[in-house]
Order: structure tokens, then C-alpha cells, then sequence
């Protein structure tokens, strides 16, 4: 084969070639690139060294964060400085026990002793004698009244208390009325007592 026929098909295969890049070169340019995902901007943030250089009110209500987690500012501890001490409230149920106690008396109280824990048998010879039978119904109710006088104080000394701590708890001030009428009912029948039988006075602290 000469030399001209040879140089033509390497020309012509060269173009081929040329020919075929440059069709898979507009190939991928027409091809859309792939959207790029922007980066997700965090919320702004505050951290302490730039909460100094805000103004007082701003700082003041700018939350400080630190991570992914929120610092409440100056403004939601202002209580920590002249804030008044809080007065401790009673709980519902303390105040309920305190009406109750008032209402119908402190279950935990004793009852009055009755007379037939105090009653002795009289003898044979009370019951045949008249004057000592009467002395010995006159032992018996001195006992009585010794009794309620003692079982009275008691009493006066409860209620007292809780009509103190109904003030305090703000108690209705029916209710504290209605502890007071009862005090004071109780507080006359004991002195009544004790004017008729002044020997049932007990005798105070330090005396005999």
C-alpha cells in the first residue's frame, strides 16, 4: 500500500475520535448538576462573653446558650437578691385536722371519766348506817368533780392551743368563733365548779 491512501485513514480515524470526545464533553455538560444542600444555620446564639458586651436590659432578657441547651439570663434569678422570704404555707390536710379538732374535738383526747369507773362498793356497814351511807355518796362525788376538773383542764389547755394555731392557719373566723364559745362554755362550768367546791383547786406548781 502506497504512503497516501495510509496517511488518509489516519486522518480520517483521528477525526473520528476528535468527533466522539467532543460529543461526550456536551454530553455531561448539558447533564444538571446535583443540587449542593446549604448547611442548616443554627439560632443564633449568646454566650457569656457576648452578654457582656450587650446593653443591661438586653442582656438581661437574652438567653445564654451553651450546646443545644438554653441558660435562663440575670432576669429569672433577680429573686436570689432582696426577694422577701416566702412564708410557709400549711398543707390542706393539716388545716382539714385543724378544723376537726375544733368542729368535734381531738379523737386522740381521753373521755371524761364516768362516774361508774370511779364508784366503789359501799360496805356493809355504810349500808346499814344512813350517816355513813351519806358520807360515803359524798366521797363519791367529790371524786366525780375531781374528775372533770382534771379531764376540764385538759381540755381547756387543747383547745387554747388549737384555737391559737386557727389564727395562724387563717382559719374561718366562724369557725374559730364556734372553738371559742366552746372554750369558753367549758372554762364556766369548771369555774362554777370549783366556787361551789373549793377544795378540788389544784393546788400550783411548786405548792403543796
Amino acid at each position: 500500500m502506497k504512503p497516501g491512501p495510509l496517511v488518509a485513514l489516519v486522518v480520517v480515524g483521528l477525526g473520528i475520535t476528535l468527533a466522539v470526545c467532543v460529543a461526550w464533553a456536551r454530553l455531561h455538560d448539558d447533564t444538571p448538576t446535583a443540587a449542593v444542600a446549604e448547611p442548616l444555620v443554627p439560632p443564633a446564639t449568646v454566650s457569656p462573653s457576648m452578654a457582656e458586651k450587650l446593653p443591661a436590659d438586653e442582656a438581661e432578657t437574652m438567653p445564654t446558650y451553651i450546646g443545644d441547651r438554653g441558660i435562663d439570663g440575670p432576669a429569672s434569678n433577680a429573686s436570689q437578691g432582696g426577694a422577701p422570704a416566702v412564708v410557709p404555707v400549711p398543707s390542706a390536710k393539716a388545716v382539714a385536722a385543724l378544723r376537726e379538732s375544733m368542729e368535734n374535738g381531738d379523737p386522740r383526747t381521753p373521755p371524761l371519766a364516768r362516774s361508774t369507773n370511779l364508784r366503789e362498793m359501799p360496805s356493809a356497814e355504810e349500808l346499814a348506817d344512813p350517816g355513813l351511807y351519806q358520807q360515803y355518796e359524798m366521797r363519791q362525788k367529790q371524786q366525780v368533780y375531781a374528775s372533770f376538773v382534771t379531764a376540764a383542764n385538759r381540755k381547756i389547755g387543747e383547745l387554747e392551743s388549737l384555737i391559737e394555731q386557727g389564727e395562724a392557719f387563717g382559719i374561718d373566723p366562724e369557725q374559730l368563733a364556734e372553738g371559742q364559745r366552746k372554750l369558753d362554755g367549758l372554762m364556766a362550768q369548771r369555774d362554777q365548779l370549783l366556787e361551789q367546791h373549793p377544795e378540788l383547786v389544784e393546788p400550783e406548781a411548786g405548792q403543796e
